[in-house]
């Protein structure tokens, strides 16, 4: 365990930060909103007062962390408190009503604008609220222990110096992940902890979720180039997020595009990048992609390489017993073909029925296709296109199974970075399950050790709260990977900024996220609520600007569960440096 010198912990700015706890309060906010869920969120704050000072009164604007004093026989703790608010007082405002004359309040007005820093009638409030850390004091030297503690109105309170804030957070040999406010120092976090422990990354449109993922999966890779990452790409974002990683990357799609200039039309280049898409030579890179087997299709059909009878039975069993919409026209087919094919043997393959018997099943299949959608017309229009054109002949180049593409990832030692660019939902969410399922499948029976990463953008297509449809499917095949990925290796990432949209069992997963603005204050309440974090903290990410995070983890850095509030770089940076240099 680290020690700190007691002489070193703190920075009372050259003797100019005097302060003391004037008054300790717990505040509670509950929300009740959609979906009859109720969330509550608790700010423990304490009321700092501070002796006004310039200086004092420029540091507080940034990020910063106090720990107010507590002496106890012959030990001395600190409970730590991060600050997130400060409000200037003077003596005489407190006087200055809607009730006083014009002339009085700007002559008072006058008074009090001139006397900041010069009169002893002026101090500075804080707010602050609790991190569940206290510096533990002894025999001189300092130590960080996990409680917490009830300090005592009127204790003195000092300001962590940037020294003992690196011994809080950073970890040695870690990468950087961005500056903390206020310290203008890396924050250094554990990479394999940022890889073995899923990660959310939550924020409105346009504060850079993709740019932050990509910054972040660039610098895992250069750390661990073992290390195997799927992108489920529903904007098309990170083939130009990931431009310099291309030559080493495989890409799928669910779309038939017509032409090369269709496809790098599809992918969504930055504003501060639009005029350089040539630069780029996206063109270039997906035609040798494809010229190198590193592109194809993802086909959705149901895979059926000898399908029997007792397969299509199954497959519509299914659908009936998961009890959703369209499992009324699943059995009615299931009673119709079950009485018409009865003299055949559960095991007879469908291509060996009679020629009467396959068109009874063309023609039911096509007439209950206009009727249904989601996974039933998906299974009928895989069984038509079997009944209608040998499987060997139905094949296309370059077309691929998820659940081949989930055993090739797997298995294929030159594939690192996999892109599925899956714009449409419905078929996002099949091919996100299928290839799921396989991959843990895989994982779990076949005892494959190589550590995969599964980052899933727009994540609410994926694992919305009220799932229906398809996304039933996917809800389930992504909640299975962050339940029980971790122990065979397969680890997962999330983005979006639809918190409160989410499947509150895969937000619990969660280890490590990255917030920024959130404009509403049920997604607010929402990460609040799922992460015992402190209102007050999240509150903050409300003054947030693009590139800016709060940052919170229970494993990455060095003590547990500390909030801090980052800037990281921008991906777009390594964009710009790989153009100059090709």
């Amino acid at each position: 365990m680290v020690m700190i010198n007691a002489n070193e912990a703190f920075d009372n700015l050259n003797g100019k930060f005097l302060a003391k706890l004037k008054s300790l309060k717990i505040q509670r906010k509950t929300l009740e909103a959609k979906y009859e869920a109720t969330y509550e969120a608790v700010s423990h704050t304490a009321i700092i007062e501070a002796k006004f000072d310039l200086s004092v009164f420029e540091r507080l604007h940034s990020p910063t962390f106090v720990a107010i004093e507590m002496p106890l026989g012959n030990v001395k703790k600190y409970p730590i408190y991060e600050v997130v608010g400060i409000n200037p007082v003077h003596y005489q405002m407190i006087g200055i009503g809607s009730n006083v004359p014009l002339q009085i309040r700007e002559e008072f007005l006058s008074r009090v604008g001139e006397s900041w820093g010069r009169s002893d009638e002026t101090w500075i409030d804080i707010t602050a609220v609790q991190t569940d850390y206290a510096l533990v004091e002894e025999n001189g030297k300092m130590e960080f222990e996990r409680q917490r503690l009830v300090p005592l109105v009127g204790s003195k309170v000092h300001l962590l110096s940037i020294k003992t804030v690196k011994e809080l957070l950073c970890v040695e040999g870690g990468i950087e992940i961005g500056r903390m406010f206020g310290f203008d120092i890396p924050l250094v976090v554990d990479p394999d902890s940022l890889i073995r422990y899923h990660v959310g990354v939550f924020g409105f449109t346009g504060v850079g979720k993709s740019n932050l993922t990509a910054l972040l999966l660039r610098k895992l890779i250069k750390w661990d180039p073992n290390l195997k990452v799927v992108i489920f790409d529903v904007s098309g974002e990170y083939t130009v997020h990931l431009v310099d990683q291309l030559d080493r990357a495989h890409f799928y799609t669910t779309e038939l595009f017509e032409d090369m200039e269709s496809l790098v039309a599809s992918q969504v280049v930055p504003e501060s990048l639009e005029g350089k898409v040539e630069d780029l030579r996206l063109r270039e890179k997906f035609e040798k992609m494809k010229k190198e087997g590193r592109y194809g299709v993802l086909d959705l059909r149901e895979k059926m390489t000898r399908l029997t009878l007792n397969d299509l039975y199954s497959f519509l069993n299914k659908i009936v017993e998961e009890g959703r919409a369209e499992s009324v026209y699943a059995k009615r087919l299931l009673e119709e073909i079950s009485s018409r094919l009865s003299s055949y043997p559960d095991d007879t393959p469908v291509l060996n029925l009679k020629g009467e018997d396959r068109d009874f099943l063309i023609t039911r299949f096509s007439d209950v296709i206009e009727k249904v959608k989601y996974s039933l017309r998906t299974l009928l229009e895989s069984l038509l296109s079997y009944l209608t054109s040998p499987p060997e002949e139905a094949e296309l180049e370059g077309r691929v199974f998820p659940e081949d593409l989930a055993y090739k990832f797997l298995y294929d030692n030159n594939i690192n970075i996999l892109i599925l660019y899956m714009p449409d939902p419905d078929q996002a969410r099949i091919a996100a399950s299928r290839f799921l399922d396989t991959l843990l499948y895989l994982k779990k029976k076949k005892g494959i050790r190589v550590k995969t990463l599964t980052v899933i953008d727009e994540a609410q297509e994926f694992i919305p709260r009220d799932a229906r449809g398809t996304a039933l499917d996917s809800n389930k095949s992504v909640e299975a990977l962050l339940r029980q990925g971790r122990k065979y290796r397969s680890f997962a990432w999330i983005s979006t900024q639809r918190v409160a949209h989410l499947n509150t069992n895969a937000l619990q997963q969660l280890h490590s996220y990255f917030v920024s603005t959130l404009p509403r204050m049920y997604d607010r309440m929402v990460i609040a609520d799922a992460f015992s974090l402190d209102y007050g903290l999240v509150e903050k990410v409300t003054e947030l600007s693009t590139g800016e995070w709060l940052f919170v983890s229970y494993k990455a850095t060095k003590q547990k569960n500390v909030p801090a509030f980052i800037k990281t770089e921008n991906n777009e940076d390594y964009i710009v440096e790989y153009l100059k240099g090709s």
